[in-house]
């Protein structure tokens, strides 16, 4: 059975950052979470969606896409 939620410290674990900037980035919609009991739990594929549009993203912006500005993923 594959894993379908994390907590704060497994998204930031498959984000390889900081718990801190995984709250952060709940705290400012940029990462889909809901608070069940204490503690947040988010769904595996919202935050492999966010990496996959920061790595386009920045992959973008280093290629000089003018299209793709580095605006909703740092």
């Amino acid at each position: 059975m594959s894993l379908l939620t994390v907590d704060v410290q497994g998204a930031a674990d498959l984000m390889k950052v900081h718990p801190k900037t995984v709250q952060e980035k709940i705290a400012n919609g940029e990462l889909r979470a809901a608070r069940v009991g204490r503690a947040y739990v988010l769904m595996v594929r919202d935050v492999m969606e966010y990496i996959e549009r920061a790595i386009s993203n920045q992959t973008a912006a280093r290629m000089g896409d003018p299209k793709r500005k580095r605006r909703d993923v740092a």
